[in-house]
């Protein structure tokens, strides 16, 4: 009774994101995601695959 009580409550932990909170890795996982996109745009830009246009446009969006 007592496993299946911590069972649903780890269950609406993570639903409510709040778990993912308590361990540390959303914040972690966003940051890196967000350097790396820049790294990414800025080298596409760099190498000509895009342009002046989209490129002030992606990193307005970031």
């Amino acid at each position: 009774m007592f496993l299946l009580l911590i069972l649903i409550f780890g269950f609406y932990l993570y639903k409510t994101g709040e778990l993912q909170k308590l361990l540390g890795n959303n914040e972690k996982n966003a940051n890196n995601s967000t350097n790396e996109l820049k790294e990414v745009i800025d080298y596409r830009y760099a190498s000509g695959e895009i342009s002046t246009d989209e490129y002030n446009k992606l990193k307005a969006l970031l």
